[in-house]
This record gives structure tokens, sequence and C-alpha cells, in this order.
């Protein structure tokens, strides 16, 4: 992501610097940035830098324009909160990456290209492919969650899968919401990167989040949502040999921290995706992305029941084990086990 240029009226918490919080410095991620402007020659500005070149229309309204950018880098996705504070019309240019953009608030009408509109509320994305440009009518209210992905990576993460060159490039189906494939993955998704972009993680973890989140971004756009190489990523259902897929377990038991995906498993093993999940669910009962959850879970559970609870935290076990985001982990920690972790932090077992 580019460092955002102008001054700016409202500018606030430029890319990569800490924020003040009560008084402690809290270090910021590379690759963040926070804007608030009024302008729209600065608000195209911050648009066009962190995205694709557009154009904001304001002939829809009379009232203020109030534009508020929140955004950072996640691996190699550039993820963000935009709202205008009015009813717009935003054009951009050709894209030429990857771009999903998510109602969070509202409602959006966005047309690729010469086709139709295409009406999206809360939690019903829609996946711009590149080539053509977009316009997108923003409702007073609308929020969006607006997620780029490099089309050399994505198309990279698709090589990797199918274990073969390209012909021809990537093309999502537009009018298929991810939410109609993935059916609550993407709405969790979307909630997932719009935490993070409200609550980021200071410097010392972020390349673990980014990781993970980077992973579950492209494995759902890759396998669970409609594309011209949709059956081919799948791969084949032939039955994957039962020593494929202990060795899978094996990768997860020894290297729980690692930001496994679908994709980079099912590579490490040399099965197809298909076949991986195929397996998982007839010699484990769950899905290999759950399995690699519950492993973590398992050994956060026993570095807490073996914790000196003068010496260490919550926060600090669980992060160790891979995960960042402590309400989803505590929640996900007591479902487990029956209790929350910093119970079994406290427990003397002596």
């Amino acid at each position: 992501m580019n460092k955002v240029g102008g001054s700016g009226r409202h500018a606030a918490h430029p890319h990569g610097d800490d924020e003040v919080q009560g008084g402690t410095t809290v270090p910021r991620p590379p690759g963040y940035t926070r804007r608030r402007t009024s302008d729209r020659d600065e608000a195209e500005q911050v648009i066009s830098e962190l995205y694709l070149p557009s154009r904001l229309d304001l002939s829809r309204g009379s009232a203020p324009l109030a534009v508020e950018v929140a955004a950072l880098q996640l691996g190699v996705l550039t993820a963000g909160r935009l709202s205008h504070g009015r009813r717009v019309r935003l054009r951009t240019s050709d894209a030429r990456n990857f771009h999903v953009n998510t109602p969070l608030r509202g409602r959006a009408a966005s047309r690729r290209g010469s086709g139709d509109p295409v009406v999206r509320g809360p939690g019903r994305g829609l996946i711009f492919s590149p080539g053509e440009p977009a316009e997108i009518s923003w409702s007073s209210d609308c929020v969006q969650l607006c997620l780029m992905i490099p089309r050399a990576g994505l198309e990279a993460e698709l090589e990797r899968l199918l274990g073969r060159s390209i012909r021809a490039p990537l093309t999502f189906d537009f009018t298929t919401s991810p939410q109609a494939s993935v059916g609550r993955q993407w709405p969790h998704i979307a909630r997932l990167l719009a935490e993070e972009i409200d609550h980021p993680n200071d410097r010392r973890v972020h390349e673990v989040a980014a990781g993970h989140v980077e992973g579950l971004v492209m494995d759902t756009l890759l396998l669970r949502c409609s594309h011209n190489y949709s059956e081919a990523a799948l791969g084949h259902r032939g039955q994957a040999p039962r020593a494929a897929i202990r060795a899978a377990v094996g990768l997860i038991e020894d290297r729980p921290t690692e930001p496994w995906s679908t994709v980079r498993l099912a590579g490490e093993v040399h099965l197809s995706a298909r076949a991986l999940q195929d397996g998982f669910s007839r010699d484990v009962g769950i899905p290999p992305m759950t399995y690699v959850r519950e492993v973590r879970l398992r050994r956060t559970h026993e570095a807490l029941r073996r914790a000196a609870r003068e010496s260490t935290t919550v926060q600090a076990v669980a992060r160790e084990w891979g995960f960042v985001h402590m309400g989803r982990f505590a929640r996900a920690y007591r479902e487990a086990f029956g209790e929350l972790p910093s119970e079994t932090l406290a427990r003397d077992l002596g």
C-alpha cells in the first residue's frame, strides 16, 4: 500500500504510525492508515492510492461529504472500511486486480463495465475481476468493506492449486455473491476483516494475523466462489490415500502455528483440495481447517495448564499458538473446554 499524499484537513493515523490510547502508545502494523476528509479531491486521492484511480460524482444529493477510510495491509491483501456520509456515485478506471466489496451497512448498486447494476445489502459481497471499470452507487448510510487482492498473487495461488500454469485469466462470476457459494462463511470473513481494520494487531503479531487472513480469503475465493476454473480448482473426487491424510494430520500436529490453508496443505501432501477435504471427512470426521483450530486450542489448553499465572498471560499463550483475536479465541476455548482460558490459567494444580 502506498503512502497517501496530501496533508488533509482531517488526516489521522498515517501508515505505520503508532497511536496513543489512554496514555499508552500502541504500535501499529506497517501499511495501516485512517483518514477522514470532507474534500472531494483528497477523498479521490486516498481511494485512488489505496485501490485504483477513481472519481466521485456528488450530483445525487446536497448533503456534505464526510469520507472515512480505515485500511491496512494483510499480507498481499489491502482491506479497508469506507464510507462517504452521503449518497455518491464512484467511477473507477479499469481494474488491474481483484476487488471484493461487501456492504457492512446500507446498500450499494454496482456495475462492472457495461453490465447491469447489481444491488447488494449488508453481508452480501460482489467480486470484481480485472479488466473493466466499475460504477458503484452508495446509499447515504452505506459502509463497505473493500478488499483488493493482487491479480498476480491470486492467480499464482490458483496455479499452485492446479499444479500447472493457467492459459486464460482467472475471472469470477460477477452476478454471484460470495455468500451464495460460501453461505455464512463470507459474512464471517467480512466481520473478521472489519475487526482487524478497527483493532489492528500491533507489529509483533501482525505478520501472524496477516498470514492466516490471507490464506482464508484466497481459499474461500478459489474453492468456494464461482469462476472459470472452479471445477479444476476443486480437483477430482478420487479417494485420497489414507497415508496422505495421515501425513497432513502429522504436518498440522508438528507445525500448528503455520498459516495453513486448504490450498497449502493439499499441495504439501500432493492431493487436490477436494480429495483432501473428502479424506479428512472420511478419516478425521471434520474439515482440515477445523482440525487445525482444534489442535491449536488443545495446545493452548495444555500450555495454560502448565503456565505460572504470575509470569504469563492468556493473551501471550494464545498468541504463541496462533490465535490473534482474543474474543473469538475465548468463545472457541470455552466451547471446547467448558471454561474460560483465564480460569484454566488461574487454577492451582499443585
